[in-house]
Order: structure tokens, then sequence, then C-alpha cells
């Protein structure tokens, strides 16, 4: 089933705003029956954030309104800006750049749909989009005419049980400074509850020991490893497993995703250790 996200106007943009005219030096009250449009994207919020879920598509929506009342529609006219967007397209689809707001309606509404995948989004990366112009209506510079909106990669459910099997070793950030070679991995669960073992670890040439990691059955995020397991011992003597925060799991998907350091003389050197399921 599809999750919906929908940002509205709590109580439109500009319910309670006085505008001082410059030119004529007049306050403007706004009538929502006849008075002045001003126009702007709905829920008071310039980086709103949508749900990514790696195993199906996800609709999110996002107003667009006025602050009065007309008895014709008004065409609506958004793009996504090129130069601020860091979100590839291939992650959504976007319903309808053009949108009408009805008559006697204040809001209209598009459909931002993200696009599942083994490829995930980078953190801070965002969709930029942009008002152009509203038919019979002005944008001001108060107005939020522009939307930065991130994702929010989430699984549905954390199964923890599926994440046994084979994966490849996908992003390793010393494998090429210890000349690591083979990419695959087997994935065990236990030997604790909520606890997963990786055959081999991280560098397999620096004959480091199995890693354990312990999840959180409500978020899949890893909060816990061996920590008296070797994270590498061949080439600066034993060093061992050290958890950063922010690693996690997909169970949706099957990914496991991690930074980890060292310990001892080469602590200090932070280091992402990225799987997936084959």
């Amino acid at each position: 089933m599809m999750k919906n996200i929908i940002y509205k106007f709590s109580c439109l943009l500009f319910g309670a705003l006085l505008v001082l005219s410059c030119e004529e030096n007049e306050i403007i009250q706004f009538d929502a029956q006849n008075g002045r449009a001003i126009a702007g994207f709905g829920g008071g919020n310039e980086a709103p954030r949508i749900v990514f879920n790696p195993a199906e598509n996800t609709d999110s929506k996002i107003s667009v309104g006025v602050s009065s009342l007309s008895s014709s529609p008004r065409s609506v006219q958004l793009e996504v800006d090129a130069t601020k967007s860091t979100l590839d397209p291939s992650f959504y689809t976007i319903d309808n750049l053009s949108p009408v707001i009805d008559a006697g309606a204040f809001t209209t509404e598009i459909t931002i749909t993200t696009v599942p995948g083994t490829d995930l989004p980078g953190a801070s990366d965002a969709l930029v989009l942009k008002l152009v112009s509203v038919e019979s209506a002005e944008i001001l510079e108060t107005s939020i005419d522009e939307l930065a909106i991130g994702l929010d990669v989430q699984c549905p459910s954390v199964d923890i049980s599926a994440l046994a099997g084979s994966y490849e070793v996908v992003d390793s950030t010393f494998a090429d400074f210890f000349g690591e070679t083979d990419d695959t991995r087997e994935v065990v669960l236990g030997p604790g509850a909520n606890q997963i073992t990786i055959i081999d670890g991280t560098y397999i040439n620096e004959g480091a020991d199995d890693l354990i990691l312990t999840i959180d059955p409500e978020t899949g995020s890893i909060i816990g490893v061996n920590e008296d397991g070797i994270n590498s011992q061949v080439s600066f003597g034993p060093n061992f497993y050290v958890l950063l925060p922010g690693g996690r799991v997909l169970t949706c998907v099957g990914i496991i995703e991690m930074t980890l350091d060292f310990s001892a003389n080469i602590a200090g050197n932070p280091h992402v250790f990225n799987l997936v399921k084959q």
C-alpha cells in the first residue's frame, strides 16, 4: 500500500498577514472572497521531507494555494530548479508541473512519486521546486515560492531474519589500500537476539574477525558491534571495531550500511562498509 504524506495549508499562507504597500503606504486587508490573491506553497515549511521506500512506490502530495477565492480556475506553473536540485531524477516522478486551482478553491496539489530500487539517495540530496506563477495572483517576497524537498529512506518494517544471505561489498573505504579483492560476504543470523554476523568482517587481507552487528528491531539502526572483534591486525597491529553513529539496515531490500573506525594507533580513520544482498 502506498503511503501518502500531504502538505496542506494549516490556515492558509497569509491568513493573518498585513502587507504594507510601499507605493501607496496603505495597509491591505485580506478578504477570502474578494481580496487580493497572494500565492505560495502550502505547509509553512520550506524544506519538507518525503518518504523514499526502497521496496515500493510512495506518493507524497505538495500543495500550492492562494489567499482568496475566485469564480474562475487559476493555472499554476511550477518548475524543477535544475541548478539547485541535487536529487537524481531517477528517484522520483512528478505527475504535473502545471496544475489548476479550481474555481472556488484555495489550493491545488501535485503528486511526487518516489521510485524504488537498491540505489539510495544521499542524506543531503534535495529536489528543489520553484513556484513560477499563479494566474491572477501575486507571489510576494514573503511567499514560500521555493521548496527544497528531502527524502527519508524508510522500509515499511524491520525484519532482521530477512538479512541472512550472500552480499556484495559495494563500498569499503580502505579496500584498495589493504589490497582487498574479495567483495563477497555471507551474513548469518545471531549469535544473539537482534544480531547478525558478517562472516570474515571488513578486511579479509588484514585478518579481520567476523563482524557482529546489533540492530534496533524497531528502527533498523545499527546500535552495536563486537568491540572485541579485530577490524585490522596485519598492517598496523590489532585494531578493534569501533562503531560510529548512522549505521542502519534496510531489510526490505537487503542493504547494510555503516561507518566504522579503527582503534589504537590508527584511531581517527572513519571508514564506510556497505553491503547489498545478492
